[in-house]
């Protein structure tokens, strides 16, 4: 791919820097250490996801935005553009709660569960544009456009968000599941984001002297997104690596969906169950 650094030779990426590339889309360095310092009081428990760490309260309605440009599609596309499924109005965080999956709704038996609300995470982890593609892998269209896409999803303008993490232990690897959901000030457009990122990065792997990622688009049950085959040296071994992550817009929410080191049945299987929820909760929602 045209861009990319000679093959100089530079220092082994550590670990860190494995769940760094890894974590520009599937959020692999999430930890309950990343908790908001601004999330809600415990609320009852709903059930054995943990849903108590959301707030019963509902949050304040939001006012109405001026920003000039769709807080997800950096391209200034309209908000017709967009999906125009879902509510107006912001959900509570407890609603969001709500229709994220739960423990027992999952195909697995996690082996841990942790709850975040609020936009710590979101501002702080993902909101920025940071450069570990372009400095792994140099400067080219791909790595910029990795290197922007969670900013570029989450826009100027997030609200109010949860996040349900999920780990389960295997003999030979640790599944990480995210799901998560942010109300934003404007409708967001999510497809702009990944038909960006697609024409950028499929079908041209990036490769450096110890590391490549191949990229596939991902589109299934009305979610879209990458899948990412990786291969990253963490300084003593290579570490091979599959990550997914895929979004659908819901009126003006963006619903996540992430995992790493996850089959691609498995996954695919996860987002099914998320989309039928997401359809549930319409339904109840405009009846």
């Amino acid at each position: 791919m045209s861009g990319l650094r000679s093959t100089a030779r530079r220092a082994a990426p550590s670990a860190t820097r494995t769940a760094g590339l890894l974590g520009m889309i599937a959020a692999a360095t999430l930890s309950a250490t990343a908790c908001s310092s601004d999330s809600e009081d415990p609320g009852q428990a709903q059930d054995a996801a943990g849903l108590s760490a959301v707030s019963a309260e509902s949050a304040e309605t939001a006012g109405q935005s001026s920003a000039d440009q769709d807080a997800g599609d950096p391209e200034g596309g309209s908000a017709e553009e967009a999906t125009e499924s879902g509510p107006e109005e912001l959900l509570t965080q407890r609603e969001i709660a709500q229709i994220l999956l739960t423990e027992s709704e999952l195909p697995f038996t996690p082996d841990s569960h942790s709850t975040l609300t609020g936009l710590d995470f979101f501002q702080d982890q993902l909101g920025a544009t940071a450069e570990v593609y372009t400095e792994s892998f140099g400067e080219g269209e791909c790595t910029s456009a990795m290197d922007r896409i969670n900013a570029d999803l989450i826009g100027d303008s997030p609200e109010r968000g949860v996040v349900q993490e999920y780990q389960h232990e295997l003999a030979d690897r640790t599944e990480s599941l995210y799901v998560w959901m942010l109300g934003l000030g404007d409708r967001p457009n999510s497809s702009a984001v990944w038909d960006r990122v697609v024409e950028a990065c499929t079908g041209q792997p990036l490769q450096a002297e110890t590391d490549s990622v191949d990229f596939e688009a991902f589109e299934a049950h009305d979610f879209r997104g990458l899948e990412l085959e990786m291969e990253v040296y963490d300084g003593e071994s290579m570490a091979e690596v599959l990550g997914f992550s895929a979004s659908k817009d819901y009126g003006r929410h963006l619903l996540m969906v992430s995992a790493a080191n996850m089959d691609a049945e498995t996954f695919e299987e996860i987002v099914e169950s998320q989309a039928e929820k997401l359809a549930t909760f319409d339904h109840e929602l405009t009846d």
